[in-house]
């Protein structure tokens, strides 16, 4: 039985359960007739567990599922899948960054702000390795500094994925555009990246200037993102320098979510901004 991603499998769930209760059958019924448990119809129906392709194709049949919603059910379980196909080095992060990847790669909008460096989503790979050295005592792993450059790569695939690229937009300190990872020519680099990445209509970045003061001062980055299922929550994460948190109270997520909204509301245009990173762009070459 695949794990899955969580709000991939309670979708799946949630479709098929109706199409049950509609049958009039329990599901030690259904789970007599299509040869299983009924553990694994109700973690099926909860969105605890994601089993087979073969064993959901039976439960729809005895179920009584329609061509067309036997079709659906196997489209919604291959999203689920998602957690299962190969995320890099998955075995070797950390579990709580494991749900935050699994988050990022099933949404649809991903909003961050960050006041140091920039954004993960965002980062060059050079850059990327040149954070995991100096960061060395807090890594994940020990082989962390070798692939976290190939690590943020594939975040930022999600931008050109085939099934509808993930539309992004960022918060970035000025002070990050001007934190020297790695080096001058690392720096430079980076923010050439940054002008790339704001040329696809996806992705838009606002850089937070010096002199913004203390509206929406954060302590770590922030990061929320949004899903096409309109009954999944926004998800909401808070990193510091021991890893990333979810924010489970929804009051905590509701106020993350307005400091960003209004931080957003408040800085520079995102014309400005790319001219912001322009500037500082000529100002690294000159060193």
């Amino acid at each position: 039985m695949a794990v899955g991603t969580t709000r991939g499998k309670r979708r799946l769930g949630r479709y098929i359960k109706p199409i049950r209760l509609r049958s009039t059958l329990s599901a030690e019924e259904v789970a007599e007739r299509a040869s299983c448990s009924a553990h694994t119809v109700y973690r099926l129906e909860s969105g605890e567990a994601l089993p087979s392709r073969t064993r959901v194709a039976a439960i729809l049949a005895v179920i009584g599922a329609t061509d067309g919603e036997r079709q659906k059910a196997f489209e919604l379980r291959e999203v689920a899948d998602l957690g299962t196909k190969p995320i890099q080095h998955f075995e070797e992060l950390p579990v709580k960054y494991r749900r935050f990847r699994l988050d990022e790669t099933e949404a649809v909008i991903e909003r961050t702000l960050d006041m140091i460096l920039i954004p993960g989503l965002l980062q060059t790979e050079d850059y990327a390795h040149a954070l995991s050295i100096g960061r060395q005592r807090l890594n994940p792993s020990d082989s962390w500094t070798e692939f976290a450059g190939s690590e943020r790569r594939e975040r930022q695939a999600l931008l050109t994925r085939d099934r509808g690229p993930l539309t992004y937009h960022g918060l970035v300190a000025e002070a990050a555009l001007r934190n020297v990872i790695g080096g001058p020519s690392v720096l430079a680099a980076q923010l050439d990246h940054l002008l790339k990445l704001i040329e696809l209509p996806q992705v838009t970045i606002q850089v937070i200037p010096f002199g913004f003061g203390a509206h929406g001062a954060m302590s770590g980055p922030l990061f929320l993102f949004g899903f096409a299922d309109e009954e999944d929550q926004d998800a909401v994460y808070v990193e510091s320098v021991l890893g990333m948190e979810a924010v489970q109270e929804t009051a905590d997520a509701a106020a993350l979510t307005a400091v960003w909204e209004d931080v957003a509301s408040a800085a520079p245009s995102p014309q400005q901004s790319a001219e912001m990173i322009s500037t500082e762009r000529k100002r690294v070459k000159k060193r």
